[in-house]
């Protein structure tokens, strides 16, 4: 188990880069996959449906982000209700950082 003292901002940026260089990497792969194995006629179609899943997850964030916000604004009032998912996110996050 890792704690927080032994984590280096050299660490965090290295991880970054690799998440970053590894999401750049997977698509070229994968535009490269479906521009060879794909026919031309269903080439539109196929990129249309990548891109609708691909991105699809950004809206359901939205939409909880939205539903947090409007769960606790009552009891923390507006302005720190806005911060809330971002901290909801961070927990998210870091259960996977540690597992």
């Amino acid at each position: 188990m890792c704690c927080w003292r032994c984590i280096l901002p050299s660490d965090l940026l290295r991880s970054r880069f690799l998440t970053m260089f590894s999401g750049l990497l997977w698509n070229v792969v994968t535009v490269l996959y479906r521009q060879r194995y794909i026919p031309n006629a269903a080439l539109g179609r196929v990129n249309s449906i990548y891109r609708f899943l691909a991105g699809i997850h950004c809206c359901f964030g939205a939409l909880a982000s939205g539903a947090i916000v409007v769960w606790v604004k009552p009891e923390l009032g507006r302005g720190l209700a806005l911060r809330i998912p971002f901290f909801v996110k961070a927990v998210v996050l870091l259960q996977y950082f540690f597992m």
